[in-house]
């Protein structure tokens, strides 16, 4: 049986592999669905087995997903709402109206300044519309990328795809950085436990990173070394 972190560790896995953007290749496709079978069935898959699958399954599919989530994002700032509200009762778009004059937007309902603005009943109405628009503005992302919006999605996946081959070869001078580093193992395993982090946030694994902390992270190291402050193993 799984331990209870590699089990937590495959849902996100199967996040990755279930909804998977359009134009995303096939082969691709398959590939990542395959190998988050191959994890079920291991019953002995460790934890760090599993997020090197994960990370090299997510690097496949990241200028796909990334290009995918900026029309989403954009459908939904322009529809999310309207989709919203068109599924409400009419008493609780009145609410929704004086919660919106109190300060509130759409995008708080889920955070815990909603909770004393409407009653349960209410708020499982609210949360149960704002999942079904998720799926709603999903869906006409990936009718409008597949038709309208390819040209532009397509040209987003090819950036992204740059993006990557750059973050790619930053990894490698981080990786490199590090193994050079035989005499200073503190540093050296910062180094690595940074590469970690970064390539988790390119598969759910972890948060994102902002390219610029990517492209930088050789340099702040190198200022790390000089730092005479710095305890070296």
């Amino acid at each position: 049986m799984h331990q209870p972190i590699v089990k937590h560790t495959l849902n996100i896995f199967k996040l990755l592999t279930d909804k998977v953007p359009p134009l995303v290749p096939k082969d691709c496709e398959m590939e990542a669905k395959e190998v988050y079978e191959k994890c079920c069935k291991n019953r002995n898959l460790s934890l760090p087995e599993l997020e090197n699958h994960m990370v090299l399954c997510g690097k496949k599919l990241w200028p796909y997903r990334k290009s995918f989530e900026e029309f989403y994002n954009s459908h939904d700032k322009h529809l999310g709402e309207k989709f919203f509200l068109g599924m409400l009762p009419m008493d609780l778009k009145k609410n929704y109206s004086e919660f919106k004059e109190y300060g509130g937007s759409f995008n708080e309902l889920c955070q815990v300044g909603a909770e004393n603005f409407f009653d349960v009943n209410e708020r499982n109405i609210l949360y149960a519309s704002m999942l079904k628009v998720r799926e709603d503005i999903r869906r006409h992302t990936i009718q409008a990328v597949l038709t309208n919006d390819r040209t532009h999605y397509e040209k987003r996946i090819a950036w992204f795809a740059g993006m990557l081959a750059n973050i790619e070869k930053h990894l490698q001078d981080l990786h490199i950085m590090a193994d050079k580093e035989k005499h200073h193992l503190g540093l050296a395993g910062e180094i690595r436990e940074q590469i970690k982090s970064f390539e988790h946030g390119l598969c759910l694994l972890g948060t994102a990173h902002h390219y610029n902390e990517i492209f930088n992270a050789e340099e702040y190291f190198l200022g790390r070394k000089k730092d005479k402050s710095y305890s070296f193993a």
